[in-house]
């Protein structure tokens, strides 16, 4: 090495480089500028000679060898470097011609990097993990990952031989961000990144930016593309609303009708304005904590159909890969996570799956597993404010979003704005009715009277939180199996109980398919049930409005019958439910009611429409002035094995008033005839006798 070159290095800062211990390497990589010339100086540990490219100049330079490990050194006389690159033999004698990734000055800016340190650079996903970029003409990938307690992070992919000696990161500032431009490759480009911690010990781990490929090899990351997706959904968008009263959701799952078109027209029809899309369906490898921001446009293609249908589409984000939130970089990957599918993707809520374990520090661990919160108790305070924060930044920048909690735990106010000290949700899963109304579907019919409670508890608690009740979403996906009787009781039995769920107070999240055979009766029901509630009231907006229900009798467990009322301030217009979880018929059944007037059947689960073979009556019931079940008045009603009956109120003309009228004054005027007929018999018995 000549004796100029030899003075210009730092030898320090080349042991740090030889050793891979270097968390600048630009520093002292690339070129710069001395006196009149530019220092070059490459590592290249595979190389046995390297020639240096002024690609300007159209000049080659042989560069010395400044350390035997692969360290190599040029001056050249100048000013400016401008383009240039290496030609690089290696040991086995390979001729390669490289770029030189620290001749590009890249870095993530001040504001950028300041808020993601505070937690609140919520598209952070545009900047950290794997990009295409531009540099002076010359195209690349800019490589950018958050990387606490490393002393160095490198590169690692087939451009550099996996060598984590080759292509070392730079740290941004005094932070625990690198970053890295790397010229010549593409988007094919499969990478990883190699850490050395503190205590020497290295890693190797994929990029939580980008999606992941298995391959024969290893588990690689790939480099995050834009892609040329386009939208057909700006009218959805633009008159997109946020409904709590007219809210059908249909759960999608990947292994029911894959085609997006024929699947929005068949929900539409079936009066679904919703559809709830699983986790894995969005990654394969959500639940693995991978795959977090994979860009397939076969999710973009189904929000687009469906959008186009007028169908919204809410997603399932899995809570539980949630850890480490105290740390304000941790939060802010998962909150730009949730943003990244709401605004990349265009979806239009998100259920937060599995949200206990977010919301307790002793979540499925045992005893000595889990330590309190500073002030003694189970719960995850860390949990609670990145739950908080995400809703109250989704809301703010989405105003027209829908967010649901699927949580199973005793948690208060999930449904209350934060301002009341709630988790500021427009819904929360009911998941122990769900359990409960399962439990009871499956059992014997002679033995649901020792578990009537199960279908009746909900209402105690039912205005506690605005639930929404699954069927049988997340509780068994063999359920037609496990219902006791033959293939029509089991069809009946499941037709009931989508009835009865939805003339409960609050929504329903349903995705049950039935036999191929009884599809269209079932669609048939379905899209009915979904047409009163969206039409009538006193049902959707009524939801979570307590004084809209009572329980006509809900202690009938030897019949397994319940019946309620969905009220209407004026009477007239409320709905009497009758739901007959038995499997036998129920010719004359007598119901109490508290308006006197006419009940006019609208509906019921067994009409041959919908694969029953009972034809709906006409001519409505007039009430009897008998008491029955507490009230004044009863009608008497008949009804199938199986089913669900409801009757809209509707009060007596005066014509009818008056008819009525005459008619109990012709009785009771009989009844006095017949009474005094008697009077004189009696007499005239007395008379005789005498």
């Amino acid at each position: 090495m000549k004796a100029k070159l030899y003075d210009l290095m730092n030898w320090a800062e080349i042991e740090g480089i030889v050793y891979s211990e270097e968390d600048r390497p630009g520093n002292i990589l690339g070129n710069k500028l001395v006196g009149n010339a530019i220092l070059f100086q490459a590592f290249f540990p595979d190389a046995k000679k390297v020639t240096l490219i002024l690609e300007d100049k159209n000049k080659r330079v042989a560069m010395d060898v400044a350390d035997e490990e692969g360290f190599f050194a040029a001056t050249v006389a100048g000013k400016k470097a401008g383009n240039y690159s290496y030609e690089v033999i290696t040991k086995e004698g390979k001729k390669e011609v490289r770029k030189d990734p620290y001749g590009y000055a890249v870095t993530v800016g001040a504001e950028e990097l300041e808020l993601f340190q505070a937690g609140i650079n919520y598209g952070v996903y545009k900047t950290f993990g794997s990009h295409l970029k531009e540099i002076n003409g010359i195209k690349g990938v800019q490589f950018t990952i958050w990387a606490p307690n490393a002393i160095r992070v490198s590169v690692i992919s087939d451009f550099n031989d996996w060598d984590g000696r080759r292509t070392m990161m730079n740290r941004v500032g005094d932070s625990d961000v690198f970053t890295l431009f790397v010229p010549g490759i593409d988007a094919s480009v499969e990478y990883q990144y190699e850490l050395k911690a503190k205590d020497g010990r290295i890693s190797v781990f994929n990029d939580p930016y980008a999606a992941r490929e298995v391959t024969k090899e290893r588990t690689v990351s790939k480099v995050y593309v834009e892609d040329s997706f386009t939208w057909d959904d700006s009218k959805w968008i633009a008159d997109r609303k946020l409904s709590e009263d007219d809210f059908r959701v249909y759960a999608w799952e990947e292994t029911k009708e894959k085609n997006a078109a024929r699947l929005a027209k068949q929900l539409k029809e079936q009066g679904f304005n919703h559809v709830s899309l699983p986790a894995f369906y969005l990654s394969s490898n959500f639940y693995q904590m991978v795959d977090y921001f994979t860009s397939e446009n076969d999710v973009k293609t189904f929000v687009n159909e469906m959008h186009k249908a007028g169908i919204g589409v809410i997603f399932n984000w899995n809570a539980s890969c949630c850890y480490a939130l105290h740390r304000k970089q941790v939060s802010n990957f998962f909150i730009s996570n949730v943003l990244y599918w709401i605004e990349e993707f265009h979806m239009d809520g998100l259920i937060f799956s599995e949200l206990e374990s977010l919301l307790y520090l002793d979540y499925g661990k045992a005893p000595g597993q889990w330590i309190p919160n500073q002030y003694g108790g189970n719960e995850n305070l860390d949990g609670i404010e990145f739950v908080k924060h995400t809703n109250s930044i989704l809301t703010t920048r989405n105003k027209e979003i829908i967010l649901l909690a699927d949580i199973d735990a005793i948690w208060p106010k999930v449904t209350a704005p934060m301002e009341q000290g709630g988790l500021g949700f427009h819904y929360r899963y009911d998941t122990a009715f769900t359990r409960d109304l399962i439990g009871y579907l499956t059992t014997e019919p002679q033995n649901r009277p020792a578990i009537h409670g199960k279908i009746t508890s909900r209402m105690g608690y039912a205005y506690n939180e605005k639930f929404v009740m699954a069927f049988p979403a997340k509780v068994v996906h063999d359920l037609w199996d496990m219902i006791p009787g033959e293939e029509t009781e089991k069809f009946s039995t499941i037709k009931a109980a989508f009835a009865y769920l939805s003339f409960l107070p609050g929504k329903i999240l349903s995705g049950f398919e039935v036999p191929k055979k009884w599809e269209n009766e079932y669609g048939a029901l379905v899209k009915k049930c979904h047409e009163l509630n969206s039409k009538t009231d006193i049902l959707g907006k009524e939801d979570y409005n307590d004084s809209n229900f009572s329980w006509i009798n809900c202690f009938q467990q030897k019949e397994c019958t319940v019946s309620f009322l969905r009220k209407d301030a004026n009477e007239e217009g409320s709905l009497l439910v009758v739901v007959n979880f038995a499997n036998d018929e129920k010719p004359e059944f007598k119901i109490g009611v508290p308006y006197e007037g006419k009940y006019l059947p609208i509906f019921d689960t067994e009409e041959k429409i919908f694969g029953g073979n009972r034809t709906l009556k006409k001519e409505a019931f007039f009430t009897e002035d008998t008491a029955w079940d507490g009230y004044a008045q009863n009608i008497n009603v008949s009804m199938a094995p199986l089913s669900v009956n409801v009757y809209r109120f509707v009060p007596f003309t005066e014509e009818e008033i008056y008819a009525i009228a005459e008619q109990k004054a012709a009785k009771i005027r009989e009844q006095l005839l017949e009474e005094a007929k008697a009077k004189v018999e009696l007499l005239k018995k007395i008379k005789g006798i005498k």
